[in-house]
């Protein structure tokens, strides 16, 4: 499938019939992706969202589901995030770059970070005691800093958000998920849990 894709894109690029200006802008915006879709960054960053959005999928289909039961859901929402913080770890970074570097061997792409063409421009202090920012030379740190993390925080960030919402809906109206216990419950009880 995707060696389908980056051979269709590499058709477009070669075709000779596409002319005028929307053509040529077609070719090279085929090459670019082209070159953006067969590189290492590209295949990594695909198994981080799907390992993510499996995850949250489940959840989601939970949370959409006619027949939904709070108490289940606010544990599957513990649960993804236990997930996702699990996710955050060197290790598990790793484990990502592993399974991206199969990937890249089936799909005949080297599996290493490319270095950024761009020099990285060195900052003056305003203040002698201003500390030295020291930028991220090493494109695997870099990937990981600024994509990996940055992904993995933002899950959980919506996931706590959500699961701190479903408790605060627990509280309240938790009581009428369980008919069954309401029987043994008192008036009083069920009137503090109106209030």
């Amino acid at each position: 499938c995707f060696g389908d894709i980056y051979d269709a894109l590499i058709e477009i690029y070669d075709d000779i019939t596409l002319t005028g200006s929307s053509g040529n802008t077609s070719r090279v915006d085929a090459k670019d992706l082209a070159k953006a879709i067969s590189s290492f960054k590209f295949l990594v960053s695909l198994v981080v969202w799907y390992d993510i959005v499996f995850e949250i999928n489940m959840t989601s289909q939970q949370l959409q589901a006619k027949e939904l039961d709070i108490r289940d859901t606010i544990n599957q929402l513990g649960e993804t995030k236990k997930f996702l913080v699990g996710r955050r770890s060197d290790a598990d970074f790793e484990k990502t770059l592993v399974y991206a570097g199969e990937l890249a061997e089936e799909l005949a792409v080297p599996a290493l970070f490319e270095l950024d063409p761009i020099r990285i421009r060195k900052k003056r202090k305003q203040f002698t005691y201003e500390a030295d920012d020291e930028p991220i030379y090493n494109p695997k740190e870099k990937f990981k800093v600024n994509f990996y993390f940055a992904v993995i925080d933002t899950a959980i960030h919506s996931v706590e958000e959500r699961f701190t919402l479903m408790q605060q809906i627990s509280s309240v109206f938790g009581f009428l998920y369980d008919v069954y216990s309401l029987q043994n419950t008192t008036l009083k009880q069920i009137m503090e849990h109106c209030l």
